[in-house]
């Protein structure tokens, strides 16, 4: 039963920091699941009571049970992903948006030189900063975005840790 359990911690460890995500590796999961649960029934002879439910048998199905639960819970949050639509839409907002804002930023140059632009070859500093300080706002909250995407891939700070 002991080596049932660790290969079920192993594939579990296996499924959730693999890169790619396949069929056969959640099957080894749920076939060790399985195993363990054959295991189980066949404990309830052998154990001395006739009934299921009996001397803490019960408690053991619901412990399978909670362990099953909780890896689908971690599942899902290892195999949802952001859309590419959405991706997209954020990578095409980060680089085309200064483009287009770059004349509403230079309004802000209007207001604080009363229409009369300075004599400066490249205006003035205020279009600079509102540009450059959007720019970093929507940059690092795409990079959040991608780090928080998959927290059992080992690379950022945000992940979860497993030992060793």
């Amino acid at each position: 039963a002991d080596r049932i359990l660790q290969k079920l911690l192993d594939d579990i460890i296996h499924y959730m920091s693999c890169e790619r995500r396949t069929a056969e590796t959640g099957h080894c999961v749920y076939d060790g699941f399985t195993a363990l649960a054959e295991k189980m029934r066949e404990f309830v002879p052998k154990s001395g009571y006739s009934k299921p439910g009996e001397g803490g048998l019960s408690r053991m199905q619901l412990y399978l049970r909670d362990m099953i639960n909780d890896f689908e819970q971690m599942r899902a949050v290892r195999d949802s992903e952001t859309p590419i639509g959405l991706r997209l839409f954020c990578f095409s907002l980060i680089h085309i948006s200064p483009i287009l804002l770059a004349p509403y930023w230079n309004h802000f140059c209007d207001k604080q030189w009363n229409s009369e632009m300075p004599t400066q070859l490249y205006g003035c500093e205020s279009g600079y900063f509102v540009g450059i300080f959007y720019v970093l706002i929507v940059l690092s909250l795409y990079r959040v975005q991608s780090e928080l995407e998959d927290p059992f891939d080992g690379s950022g700070a945000d992940d979860i840790l497993r030992a060793h």
